[in-house]
Order: structure tokens, then C-alpha cells, then sequence
């Protein structure tokens, strides 16, 4: 039993991917975008319709009746909603980055103890086959003394409101683009970064 918070481009995304499963059935839509929920409609193709909620309040009286909760809501809610939706044992996928502020982190650390969800945190960089493969060869390469990422991008995509590119919303490019980056960093070392100039 599936509810998606936040059924813009990534919300979209995870429900094509949950789509392929068989097991999975999306029950609930929270967006207060209209057209976002029309598109995430035309996107399920197996005649179980979700419920569509306007506002995530009301979702949340649907706890009882969630599995998993995937949070694809921009990036300066996700650490709210954590905090609110952790506090019941779901299993939640949170998109990237769970936290766009050094407040935020300060939050979800005060809160960690008290945490009942099973939370995940949607790094899927990690999982590009190239990534993988290069994984794989590293014992064969031998002792690691420096790892180098460049992406060849366009410019960011355009959102609701424009939200990724506000600063205050998105984290910036460092926190919004980057996070990938990072846990690249972390997964290819096996170490956890120490600082970023």
C-alpha cells in the first residue's frame, strides 16, 4: 500500500517505477497541484485507481492504511515532513536531499532517536550500471588516491514555481545537484567525507 507525497517530475518518476511491480499498488496522491495529479494519473495502467488527496494533513490521517510513503515534494519540505511522518512505523522513500539547511540536520538529529519509520533515502547514482561496474573493478585497480566527478549537464529543469532554483528552497546547486555526488564520493572510498572545499 503506496501513498505519493508530491506527484510533480520525481513523484512521477517513482510511480512509473513502481508501476513494474506487481505487489506494489499506489493508493493515495497528495499533491495541491491539479496538474500534477492528472499527469500522475495517466501514468497508472493497472485499473487501481488511488485516492487523490489535496494536502498532506489529510493524508496523514490515512496513516494506518500506508506501507510506504515516498516523499517527492521539493526539496525544503522533506525535512518536515520526515519529522512528521517518521513517527509511525512506515517504511518511507524520501528523494534527495532529506535536509537543504545546517537547522534542518540539526532537526532530524534531535528527532533520529525517537524514530520509528524505516527511512530511505533516494541516491540513485548509486545504482547506474556504470557505477556498479566501476565498483566491481576496484579491487583490480588498487589503492584509491583521488576520485574526480564531472557532469556535463543542462541547466536545471523547470519545476512548480520555479523552487529549485530559490536558494532558500533548493539548497543550491552544491546541496541539490551535488548530493550525488557526495554519496558517489562516500560509496566509492568506503569513507565518509570530512570536509568540501
Amino acid at each position: 500500500r503506496v501513498a505519493i507525497l508530491g506527484c510533480g517530475m520525481m513523484g512521477q518518476e517513482h510511480i512509473s517505477y513502481i508501476q513494474k511491480y506487481d505487489d506494489l499498488v499506489i493508493d493515495f496522491l497528495c499533491d495541491p497541484n491539479e496538474d500534477s495529479i492528472e499527469i500522475a494519473l495517466s501514468l497508472i495502467h493497472n485499473g487501481k485507481y488511488p485516492r487523490v488527496v489535496p494536502d498532506e494533513k489529510q493524508l496523514l490521517e490515512q496513516v494506518t492504511k500506508i506501507d510506504l510513503l515516498v516523499i517527492a515534494s521539493p526539496n525544503y519540505m522533506h525535512t518536515p515532513q520526515l519529522l512528521c511522518w517518521s513517527q509511525h512505523e512506515i517504511t518511507i522513500l524520501v528523494e534527495k536531499p532529506v535536509a537543504i539547511s545546517e537547522k534542518q540536520v540539526s532537526a532530524l538529529k534531535a528527532a533520529e532517536p525517537k524514530m520509528k519509520a524505516n527511512i530511505w533515502v533516494a541516491m540513485e547514482y548509486r545504482f547506474i550500471p556504470a557505477i556498479n561496474k566501476l565498483i566491481q573493478h576496484l579491487p583490480e585497480v588498487g589503492e584509491i588516491k583521488k576520485v574526480t566527478i564531472r557532469e556535463n549537464r543542462y541547466p536545471f529543469l523547470t519545476k512548480i514555481q520555479e523552487w529549485n532554483k530559490d536558494v532558500d528552497k533548493s539548497g543550491d546547486t552544491l546541496v541539490e545537484k551535488c548530493c550525488h555526488f557526495f554519496d558517489l564520493f562516500r560509496l566509492i572510498t568506503g569513507q565518509e567525507m570530512q570536509s568540501c572545499v
